[in-house]
């Protein structure tokens, strides 16, 4: 999308917010699940201001939400594939 509005004026900011407390995990069925826990979700009203702040600064992407969504996000890039598609499996499983 980035390449093809190249030429538009258009600016695109890709943005990773992580869970957010909104209806998402809930309308896709996942309220039982880890990500359907509020405590374990980001402010969507920070997350929605990291990421108007960061395609008014024109960035590639932003990770939003707080220090331990950031942390994770930093700590993925040196994670094996594998690794976190584990971890992120477990999570969506309903918790019981």
């Amino acid at each position: 999308m980035r390449e093809e509005l190249s030429e538009t004026g258009v600016n695109v900011t890709a943005m990773l917010p992580g869970a957010t407390n909104t209806n998402f995990h809930l309308n896709a069925g996942m309220d039982s699940t880890y990500f359907g826990d509020e405590k374990n979700k980001n402010d969507k009203e920070l997350v929605a201001k990291q990421g108007y702040e960061a395609l008014k600064n024109k960035l590639d992407h932003v990770v939003c939400g707080d220090e331990a969504t950031k942390k994770e996000a930093e700590d993925n890039k040196t994670t094996p594939e594998d690794v976190k598609a584990s971890r992120h499996a477990k999570k969506a499983k309903p918790q019981q």
